[in-house]
């Protein structure tokens, strides 16, 4: 997903060019085989994308961004004894 959505400015892609690069990954590949009615469903499913619909209906998808907590956050470019790392 981050591929395909790193192309675009927003961050997203559309549902259906998401649906044409699974079936290019795995022909096979088929949102009821996971017990799914289409992909929108399937993709409401998961936490980490985040599916949107536009104006004219049309749906996206993007990946939810990541959240660091404040500890993460607070050491981040030091190194385990408080040095600055490069």
């Amino acid at each position: 997903m981050s591929l395909l959505a790193g192309d675009t400015s927003e961050g997203k892609v559309g549902l259906g060019l998401l649906g044409q690069y699974l079936k290019r990954m795995d022909p096979g590949f088929s949102p009821q085989t996971f017990g799914h009615s289409g992909l929108l469903s399937m993709v409401k499913t998961y936490d980490l994308l985040a599916p949107s619909q536009d104006e004219s209906g049309h749906w996206s998808v993007s990946l939810v961004p990541k959240i660091e907590s404040p500890s993460e956050e607070k050491y981040i470019g030091y190194d385990s004894v408080g040095q600055h790392s490069h």
